[in-house]
């Protein structure tokens, strides 16, 4: 299917659910207007009560105690009392998430239960997906959106193929913002945080603007200074004379603007609509500003790369200090282009609109979803530090057109059914230039760039969906139903004109055309047993696909292929099983999960620093098993919660990338290349990077009030553990992150009613500078790969996550 006709497929489904929502809506009323549907008897006996979180994972709102579900769900109050506005900073809160932003490809690196997406490919879809207010969000750059006045933040773990509309075989992160209400309400705060220096402030107005018509309107605004050191000297010479400045005093910091609209539109009694739409604008000091040196092999000093010495101002530790320095303005004005004035950057500019209609009638309920989603993203980071200017720049532009049409059965018998369509039609733009070889400043030079590159893709996606439910008895559920996918993607890669001295290893005019179809079948079977109200046990079984594609991220040399960019779907098998309760009249709530994957031909990357490459390939299998739970317990004004995850993740039958420097004692004793070096080791019965074994949370809350006015105290603190892993995609053995924690805690006095807050917020009280990624640094070290010896480790330009921070906040609502 090509690109027109994927559109035409898009608007004809969007003009059938118009005519459906149309055809419906006048007849329904009518029923409606005689006599509304008593609830049934599930509805009745499941309706939530006062305090019980809702989810919606299977497309419709229930309570979380029904769901058979793997999910962690995280409120906006809980997400607010710790100032939490980031992606990566969730990831505390749900044991096993490892998640920070990289410097290139997709620019995220997101992991649920060892299973993921590294950073290096941007052609990758994302293995642990997105979901905002029901539009689909793969790319991985949304980790960088500040999320605010969000209602909730649901952690579906394991595979999530039969109910959103692009297979996400890791998990899915879905964030539902607030909507407007009939009532009037305002609120504002404001903040300040003293380690990064960061000032704040947010806030909403929403309520009725007239009859069934509701509008809400939010803000967030931020600008920070940044919380990391950058040691680089205030001028330094590059081994030609030319001058390189510090970048900037700190590093870290940036500034957002951001803004969303929402408008509910009762039509009728029976069909409402809802448009919603934000903007964001982020500037900071790009991937380079969170990357610290780690000197292979145990060095103390950093490698000499390409002769060129060290900087005296860098060092080999994870300590929040590093040397960020700009390019020389002459190799940066010399067409190399996004590189600005040579000063590390990164600008993204992220819009969308989604129009949701939904028709409610005694034997049915339609929804359409209709979104747009396009995100423009300029950087130039550097890796390598002050003395060697190994950067990039890149242009990501993508833009995305989705329509999702669900119907949603309400028979009174014991059997109802889910089903409908999705399609999407997307385009990616991904142009990317590098310096990684210093040139002396000849005159006439027409650039220093090492290579350029423009690559991209359009694709498109279309599903099928559907599920039967069905009630054996009152208290037995099961239910089964399966997506068909059809993915195609046209992909390309164009090497174009770069300094001379490197037209032979990147000679300009080559060019890769790749064209990927593919269809799966992703079933899904669910059986689920509720003894009483308050007591779901459930055993699922799933399988997810994630479609393969071309690595639109490797390096043309002449020896580039088609064949050689190519990657095969990743596909997941596997079932879990749970329990939940609430017992205690409601103090206490239990949640455990068992669960045990295959996830075959996984769709694995590696960084290759001599070539300058993304590779790209399907590993045999990873299975990941284990089991998590979770209780919260509240007693008056004190409530109790945890949660604890036990993870064993392994690789099958996999032969893949040695890691720069291993040699043949090492394991690097596989698949001899074109020199007679071996390339490739057995990662057999290994731990994948970013899986921890063990990853557990405990916290406490307390509501003290002051007097009979309404005046409260309310104190909470959290503890977070993680156990160690390995942060480098070809498992270094001096890659891993030590297990460590990590304690927030909060402090607020609340004015009658909630009226106005102050806080005093400290996250990540311990100061735990924790790596979530790493990279070898091009040309510092990785000699002796696949040989007798001996071998050198090359440096790691590694991603280091937010080190503690205290803010002080006050809030007022109206």
């Amino acid at each position: 299917m090509n690109r027109s006709a994927s559109l035409r497929a898009i608007r004809h489904a969007c003009l059938a659910s118009i005519i459906v929502t149309a055809g419906l809506a006048v007849p329904a009323q009518a029923q409606a207007q005689v006599s509304d549907p008593a609830p049934t008897a599930d509805e009745a006996v499941n309706a939530p009560v006062e305090g019980e979180i809702i989810v919606t994972a299977r497309r419709r709102d229930e309570r979380l105690i029904d769901a058979p579900v793997a999910i962690t769900a995280l409120g906006g109050a809980q997400l607010s009392n710790y100032a939490v506005t980031e992606f990566s900073d969730m990831a505390s809160l749900v044991p096993t998430m490892v998640a920070g932003k990289a410097a290139s490809g997709s620019s995220a690196s997101i992991f649920l239960r060892g299973v993921g997406s590294t950073a290096l490919s941007a052609g990758f879809d994302q293995s642990v997906s997105f979901v905002v207010d029901g539009m689909p969000m793969s790319r991985g750059r949304e980790i960088s959106l500040s999320q605010y006045d969000v209602q909730r933040v649901e952690v579906l773990k394991g595979p999530q193929a039969l109910f959103f509309g692009k297979n996400a075989t890791g998990g899915l992160i879905a964030v539902s913002t607030n909507n407007p209400r009939d009532v009037f309400e305002a609120g504002f705060k404001a903040g300040y945080g003293f380690e990064a220096q960061e000032k704040y402030g947010e806030g909403f107005i929403s309520g009725p603007i007239a009859e069934g018509l509701r509008a809400r309107l939010a803000f967030r605004v931020s600008e920070s200074e940044g919380a990391f050191t950058n040691t680089a000297a205030a001028t330094y010479l590059d081994p030609f004379g030319l001058e390189r400045h510090r970048n900037s005093k700190y590093r870290g910091g940036g500034r957002t603007y951001s803004g969303r609209a929402t408008v509910d539109w009762d039509a009728t009694d029976n069909l409402t609509f809802q448009v919603k739409t934000g903007y964001t604008d982020q500037k900071d000091g790009g991937p380079s500003d969170i990357i610290e040196r780690i000197c292979g092999g145990g060095r103390t000093t950093p490698f000499t790369a390409n002769g060129i010495p060290p900087s005296p101002n860098a060092d080999c530790a994870i300590n929040g200090r590093s040397d960020n320095a700009t390019l020389p303005l002459t190799v940066a004005q010399a067409d190399y282009r996004y590189a600005g004035d040579g000063h590390m950057y990164s600008r993204l500019k992220s819009g969308y609109g989604i129009l949701t209609a939904t028709l409610t009638s005694d034997v049915f309920d339609v929804t359409s979803i209709t979104s747009y989603y396009r995100f423009k993203q300029t950087d130039l980071s550097n890796v390598s530090g002050e003395a060697y200017p190994a950067s990039f720049s890149q242009l990501a532009d993508y833009r995305q057109t989705a329509e999702e049409l669900r119907f949603q059965s309400k028979w009174d018998g014991p059997v109802n059914m889910l089903f409908g369509l999705f399609a999407s039609s997307n385009k990616f733009i991904f142009n990317t230039d590098a310096y990684i070889f210093p040139l002396p400043a000849a005159a006439g030079n027409p650039t220093f760039t090492t290579f350029k590159r423009d690559n991209g893709f359009t694709g498109s996606s279309m599903s099928a969906f559907g599920e039967v439910t069905a009630n054996l008895t009152d208290t037995i559920e099961l239910a089964g139903g399966a997506r068909w996918s059809y993915e195609a993607r046209n992909s390309y890669q164009s090497s174009l004109p770069a300094n001379a001295a490197f037209a032979g290893a990147f000679p300009a005019g080559l060019r890769l055309d790749d064209r990927y179809r593919e269809t799966d079948l992703s079933p899904q079977v669910t059986l689920r047993y509720k003894p009483s109200r308050d007591l779901t046990f459930y055993a699922a079984y799933k399988e997810g696909f994630k479609s393969g594609g071309f690595n639109i991220s490797q390096t043309l040399t002449p020896a580039a292929t088609v064949a050689a960019g190519e990657y095969g779907a990743e596909r997941a098998r596997g079932g879990e099983v749970g329990a939940r309760a609430i017992l205690m009249g409601g103090a206490l709530s239990l949640n455990a999960t068992a669960y045990y994957y295959d996830y075959l031909d996984l769709q694995v990357q590696n960084f290759d620093p001599v070539t300058i490459g993304q590779v790209v390939a399907n590993a045999g299998t990873l299975r990941v098993k284990g089991i998590e739970g979770d209780f919260n317990w509240r007693s008056g004004g004190f409530s109790l919660r945890g949660a604890a995850a036990f993870n064993d993740a392994k690789y099958k039958d996999y032969v893949g990338q040695c890691y720069g420097g291993q040699t043949v004692a090492a394991g690097c004793n596989l698949l001899a290349g074109q020199g007679g070096a071996f390339t490739s080791q057995d990662y057999d019965g290994r731990t994948p990077p970013k899986a921890p074994r063990f990853a557990g949370r405990i916290g406490a809350s307390y509501d003290l009030p002051l007097n009979a006015s309404g005046w409260t105290l309310q104190l909470s603190s959290d503890v977070t553990y993680t156990g160690k892993y390995n942060f480098t995609d070809t498992l270094r053995p001096d890659g891993v992150q030590s297990a460590f924690t990590k304690i927030d805690a909060a402090l607020r006095l609340n004015g009658p009613d909630d009226r106005w807050t102050i806080g005093l917020i400290g996250r990540n009280l311990t100061n735990e500078l924790v790596v979530t990624a790493a990279n070898d640094i091009p040309f510092a070290g990785g000699s002796g790969t696949g040989t007798a010896g001996p071998g050198v480790l090359a440096d790691m330009s590694a991603f280091v996550d937010n080190p503690r921070e205290i803010y002080v906040e006050v809030g007022f609502k109206f």
